[in-house]
């Protein structure tokens, strides 16, 4: 699983590059963040409210670095 996490890491870098705005390089950034917290650092299997929080708050940052863009 691992594996496959770390191929959508590098496609999802590769597309931001190859984008080159800000509003989507962004957003690609939540979501490799996502990907990050609920795999290595396994969240996946902690508590829900935890990765709950989690994902909640790298929701609340790419907003707010959204309307800041």
């Amino acid at each position: 699983m691992q594996l496959a996490v770390w191929l959508a890491l590098g496609s999802l870098s590769v597309l931001s590059v190859l984008q080159g705005r800000v509003q989507v390089a962004l957003m690609l950034a939540g979501l490799k963040a996502l990907l990050v917290g609920l795999e290595f650092m396994e969240l996946r299997h902690a508590a829900r409210v935890h990765a709950a929080g989690y994902v909640l708050f790298v929701a609340f940052v790419v907003v707010v670095l959204q309307l800041l863009a």
